[in-house]
């Protein structure tokens, strides 16, 4: 807005335009929501996120593999949450903060997961930035109930509850999905890894699943 005022300077009155820019120039406080951000996929409800993070480098002509995976979960104040994190199957934990901000994600940890520093290249003395991507169809956040990670050194996804069919698309241990629907024993999932999002059932036991 702007606001008018009449300046005496010596025998001459001028007239000044001040102008104040709304919000005190603080940036717009972005509102958390499900999706996928870089290497991380996020499932959010009510104040409480879970997400899992996951990404692999190397491992092409005779390179190394070096992998930075974890899963995570938070309490939201506002756009920021303060997370905790692990690996499947192991009692460490490390303290984080998750920020949602108008590009995206910022997270932050108080010390680095193995593997971490070789892929992303730490995430301890500066936020590690991550853009959100846009969703579309089945893939959109709203349907999103969950995260989960790839136990099983092999997971078949099906399109019907039951026994796999004898061709059908798999995934491999620490690959990173969506929950879109959970029954006894099961888990209806989306993969976005691949060159096109899949959808299918895996097996609650081949999974470790982490829901707001």
């Amino acid at each position: 807005m702007k606001l008018w005022t009449w300046v005496k300077r010596g025998s001459t009155v001028s007239l000044l335009a001040l102008t104040f820019a709304q919000g005190g120039g603080a940036a717009a406080e972005t509102a958390p929501r499900s999706g996928r951000y870089g290497s991380l996929v996020l499932a959010v409800r009510g104040s409480s996120v879970s997400g899992v993070f996951a990404d692999v480098r190397g491992g092409i002509n005779g390179m190394p593999s070096f992998s930075c995976i974890f899963l995570l979960r938070g309490t939201l104040s506002g756009p920021r949450a303060a997370l905790e994190t692990w690996y499947p199957g192991e009692a460490e934990r490390i303290a984080g903060t998750l920020t949602f901000t108008a590009e995206g994600a910022e997270l932050r940890l108080v010390e680095d997961h193995g593997g971490c520093s070789m892929t992303t290249g730490g995430m301890v003395d500066k936020p590690y930035t991550l853009p959100r991507e846009v969703q579309a169809g089945e893939a959109r956040p709203e349907n999103w109930r969950g995260v989960g990670l790839v136990t099983a050194r092999r997971a078949a996804l099906r399109t019907e509850l039951g026994q796999a069919p004898r061709r059908t698309p798999y995934l491999v241990a620490d690959d990173a999905v969506v929950v879109l629907e959970r029954r006894e024993g099961w888990v209806r999932a989306l993969y976005q890894g691949g060159k096109a999002p899949v959808v299918g059932w895996l097996p609650a036991t081949d999974l470790a699943v982490e829901e707001p």
